[in-house]
């Protein structure tokens, strides 16, 4: 097994002259209010302690006003044979590897720190394969636009079934930000860099711009109805 440094285990936040998450938010503020985009909800598919849908809702108050967030609530899920080549390129990804607080607690520390209604959150706690299943997309009929979705799920299995759950979702002027573009060492055929580009190759109804990188590790793109 290979070895590495278990400070590893948590990667310092980036700044300086990355575009880092805080910065993409407010491009998305103004990208909403020149497209005529006047309200919507967030979605986070790895939404671990809701600390990025907090920075998010910050940057985009009075335009975000319902948060969707899903996650296992207890790390990594079980890979599948995908996830399984090349582990020296993402050591870090193992089964219970990035387990979070509680969904209770998540909800509680996202509306303490935005003030959103607490009903105006929604967290589905569960493996993607259960939760995107079971979700009523029924329900975001009246919620408006699909402001910003961020993918932060770090497998290809994860990722194929969050990519596939959107395919019905994204509009034209939707953000998509994907967390880990640039892990597996950047190699285009790994992880969730490879489950977007599947999804975007065989999907027949979304495509995505690409706009920019940010936060060292990460894609913004902008999505449009073929």
């Amino acid at each position: 097994m290979n070895k590495f440094r278990p400070e590893a285990n948590f990667v310092q936040g980036l700044s300086g002259d990355f575009i880092g998450k805080n910065n993409i938010f407010r491009m998305i503020r103004e990208f909403a209010r020149y497209s005529n985009i006047n309200s919507g909800y967030y979605m986070e598919f790895g939404i671990m302690n809701g600390d990025t849908a907090i920075t998010a809702y910050r940057n985009l108050r009075g335009y975000v006003n319902h948060i969707y967030g899903f996650d296992t609530f207890s790390g990594h899920p079980e890979q599948k044979e995908t996830d399984q080549i090349h582990p020296e390129y993402a050591p870090y990804f193992f089964q219970g590897n990035y387990a979070a607080v509680s969904d209770e607690f998540c909800k509680k520390n996202i509306a303490a720190a935005t003030l959103l209604n607490s009903n105006n959150i929604h967290l589905f706690k569960g493996v993607f394969s259960d939760t995107l299943q079971s979700f009523d997309k029924s329900q975001l009929k009246d919620k408006d636009f699909p402001i910003c979705i961020l993918v932060d799920c770090d497998l290809y299995s994860s990722a194929k079934e969050v990519f596939d759950f959107l395919t019905n979702i994204c509009q034209t002027g939707t953000w998509l930000l994907i967390d880990d573009y640039w892990c597996y060492r950047g190699d285009p055929k790994l992880g969730v860099r490879k489950a977007f580009d599947d999804w975007i190759e065989s999907n027949p109804r979304v495509g995505a711009s690409f706009y920019c990188n940010f936060n060292a590790y990460s894609r913004a793109y902008i999505c449009y109805e073929k």
